[in-house]
């Protein structure tokens, strides 16, 4: 299946702009977890110890994981 780059750019460039403005308060809630991000950057979809157990969760909250980003904080 061949990428869409431009869209994948286009959603890249909205994760990295919305990352950016996500509250430090409500990231701190997740300090020591791996989060998985919504593929807009918004919002995070699920945190758990182990990022090996964000794919379950991820898709239990209806999104792709393959499109979302996971970041430990």
């Amino acid at each position: 299946m061949a990428i869409d780059m431009a869209a994948y750019l286009e959603n890249r460039r909205k994760f990295l702009e919305n990352r950016q403005k996500f509250p430090l308060e409500e990231l701190a809630k997740h300090l020591g977890k791996w989060v998985a991000w919504s593929p807009d950057g918004g919002r995070i979809l699920a945190s758990a110890a182990d990022p090996g157990d964000l794919e379950e969760l991820v898709r239990a909250a209806g999104e792709n994981p393959v499109q979302c980003v996971l970041e430990g904080i």
